[in-house]
C-alpha cells in the first residue's frame, strides 16, 4: 500500500483478532505465526524504508513508524489490534500507542525499554559507534553476544550463519544507524505514564543490551503492566519459543476477550 513518503508491504494469515507482530528484524516471528494464526489473525508489515517497504525521505523516526503503522491498520480497516513489539519493534509501538491510542486494544513490548540508561546505554553507543565508522563486521561480532543465553549459544550460534542472513543482511550500514541512533534519543517515560490499554512486558533474564532492571523500570513506567522475565536474552521469540509463546498467548487470549466484553 502507499503511504505519504513511500509504501509498506504486509502480509494477513489465520483468522479472529488482529495481532500485529512488529519487528526490523526479519524472520524473528517464525515460531510465534504458526502458534498465532490457529486463534488470531496475524499481521505482519515491513517498516518503510526496511524489507521489502520504500521510503521516499530517508529514513522514518520512530514517531513516524508509528504513524505509519496506524495507516497501515486504518488501510486494512482493522480498528484496534494487540500490538507486539521486539527490540526496535517495542520502541514503535510504544509510539502507536502514545499517538494513536485508540487503535491499540494491548500491547506486548519484548527486549526494548522506555530509555537508554547505564550500561544500555554504554553498549548502544558501542554498537552505534562501528556504525558510524561502517564497521559492520564488528558490530556483528559484538551483537551477536547479546542474542542468547549462555545455556543456548551453541545451539544458537550454531545456526549464526543463517541467523545473519534472516536477520541481518536486509540492512545496510546507514539503516542500522538509523535504529541505534534512533534508540539512543528514545525517551518515553513520562508519555508511558497516559496508556492505559492492558500492557505485557516480557525480557530475558540474561538480556545485556536491554538487562532486567530497564525491562521493570519499562514495566513500572505503564499504569498495571505485566512483567515477565524469561530464561533468555535478547530474543526470546527464538530462544525460549514454547515459553514465550505461552505467555504471548494467554494475554492476547485475554485481550480478545475482554475486548468482546465491551
Amino acid at each position: 500500500m502507499t503511504l505519504p513518503g513511500g509504501t509498506i508491504e504486509c502480509s494477513l494469515t489465520g483468522s479472529g483478532p488482529v495481532v500485529c507482530l512488529v519487528s526490523t528484524l526479519s524472520g524473528t516471528w517464525v515460531g510465534q505465526i504458526r502458534a498465532l494464526r490457529e486463534h488470531f489473525t496475524v499481521l505482519r508489515y515491513d517498516m518503510r524504508g526496511f524489507g521489502r517497504s520504500t521510503s521516499l525521505n530517508g529514513f522514518p523516526a520512530n514517531e513516524e513508524h508509528g504513524d505509519d503503522l496506524a495507516r497501515v491498520l486504518e488501510a486494512l480497516e482493522i480498528p484496534r489490534a494487540t500490538i507486539v513489539g521486539l527490540s526496535h519493534g517495542g520502541v514503535v509501538a510504544q509510539q502507536l500507542a502514545i499517538r494513536h491510542p485508540e487503535r491499540v486494544a494491548g500491547l506486548v513490548l519484548v527486549s526494548t525499554f522506555a530509555r537508554a540508561r547505564g550500561s544500555t546505554r554504554i553498549f548502544l553507543n558501542l554498537l552505534n559507534g562501528f556504525l558510524e565508522q561502517n564497521k559492520f563486521d564488528e558490530f556483528w561480532q559484538v551483537l551477536k553476544c547479546f542474542l542468547c543465553s549462555e545455556a543456548n549459544w551453541s545451539s544458537v550460534m550454531g545456526r549464526e550463519q543463517y541467523l545473519r542472513k534472516q536477520m541481518f543482511d536486509q540492512y545496510t550500514v546507514d539503516s542500522l544507524r538509523a535504529i541505534y541512533g534512533g534508540a539512543l534519543v528514545h525517551d518515553a517515560t513520562e508519555k508511558l505514564a497516559d496508556l492505559r490499554c492492558p500492557t505485557l512486558v516480557i525480557g530475558g533474564d540474561e538480556d545485556m543490551l536491554f538487562p532486567p532492571a530497564i525491562t521493570r523500570a519499562l514495566s513500572q513506567a505503564i499504569p498495571n503492566a505485566g512483567l515477565e522475565l524469561l530464561p533468555a536474552a535478547h530474543v526470546p521469540p527464538v530462544e525460549v519459543p514454547e515459553a514465550f509463546n505461552r505467555v504471548l498467548l494467554e494475554f492476547c487470549s485475554r485481550v480478545a476477550v475482554e475486548g468482546a466484553r465491551a
